[in-house]
C-alpha cells in the first residue's frame, strides 16, 4: 500500500484461519473532506474487531489506485466516505473537477465487475462534473447549483437532528439483523434518483426545506448568511425533500 493508507484489524492466527471461514475484508476510502478521522476510524475498528474482519484505510489522491477492476474482489466492501472530483474551501465557491483520463472508465469497470461499495454519508458529493457517478449511486449532494438528467438544480442543503430510522425492506440481506434505532446524525436535502434505487431505509424527520442550511451559502461565504432549502419544489426524488435513509441501486 501506499504511505497514506494502513492496515488495520483483527488477526486471526493459523489455526482459526483453519477452522473458520475467511475474513471480511473492508477497504475504507478517506479525503476531500474534513471529518472528525481519528472517531470515524476507531467506529471502523471496533466494527470490524467486533466481527473478525480485517480492514485497510486509503486516503485520497492515491487511494484512487484502488479503484480499478484491477483489484475487483480484493475486497469483500469498498467503504467510501470520501469526497473526489471537488474542491472545497470555506470562503470560496465549490468546484467540480473532472475526473482524469481512465479514472471514469476505471470506476465503471470496478462496479461492473462486481465490486460491492458503500457509499457513506457526504460521498454522495463526489463527482459532481460526471452525471454517470449520480446515476450509479443512485444520488447527488450539490455543494453547489448544477445541473442533473437535463434539470438545472439549487445547490442542497443539510441539517442536524435526533430521529428514527425505519427498516423499509427486512427481508433484504443487508437488513438481516437489523431492527428500527434512533440517532443523532445529519439529514440532506438532495436529489435522489427513485428509479434508479430499491430503498432498504428510511427516517421519521421533518424535511421542511426551511429546517436545512443551504450548503452553497455555507462553504463559499465562510459562514452561514441564513439562506435555506426553503420554498424549493421538493417531491422526495429529483427535487430533494426526500426521507430515504439507505438503498442499494440497480
Amino acid at each position: 500500500m501506499s504511505s497514506d493508507s494502513s492496515l488495520g484489524a483483527s488477526s486471526l492466527s493459523e489455526s482459526d484461519a483453519a477452522s473458520n471461514p475467511p475474513a471480511k475484508r473492508i477497504l475504507v476510502v478517506t479525503g476531500g473532506h474534513r471529518v472528525a478521522i481519528d472517531d470515524f476510524l476507531g467506529a471502523i475498528a471496533a466494527i470490524c474487531d467486533e466481527r473478525g474482519w480485517v480492514w485497510a484505510h486509503a486516503t485520497r489522491p492515491s487511494a484512487q489506485r484502488w479503484l480499478t477492476p484491477d483489484f475487483a474482489g480484493q475486497w469483500d466492501v469498498i467503504l467510501l466516505h470520501d469526497i473526489a472530483g471537488l474542491a472545497l474551501k470555506r470562503g470560496a465557491e465549490p468546484l467540480p473537477i473532472a475526473p482524469d483520463p481512465g479514472v471514469a472508465e476505471d470506476l465503471v469497470a470496478l462496479l461492473d465487475a462486481g465490486q460491492g461499495m458503500v457509499v457513506l454519508h457526504h460521498a454522495i458529493s463526489s463527482w459532481p462534473a460526471w452525471e454517470g457517478w449520480a446515476e450509479a449511486i443512485g444520488a447527488r449532494f450539490l455543494y453547489a447549483p448544477g445541473r442533473l438528467r437535463g434539470v438545472d438544480l439549487p445547490s442542497s442543503g443539510y441539517r442536524v437532528g435526533r430521529f428514527t430510522v425505519q427498516v423499509t425492506d427486512t427481508a433484504h440481506p443487508i437488513c438481516q439483523g437489523v431492527s428500527d434505532f434512533e440517532i443523532d446524525d445529519e439529514l440532506y436535502f438532495a436529489p435522489v434518483l427513485t428509479d434508479r434505487i430499491q430503498p432498504i431505509l428510511c427516517h421519521d424527520a421533518d424535511m421542511s426545506g426551511e429546517l436545512f442550511q443551504d450548503t452553497f451559502d455555507e462553504v463559499s461565504n465562510g459562514a452561514s448568511t441564513g439562506v435555506t432549502c426553503a420554498d424549493r419544489a421538493a417531491d422526495g426524488g429529483l427535487h430533494g425533500g426526500s426521507r430515504l435513509m439507505g438503498w442499494t441501486t440497480v
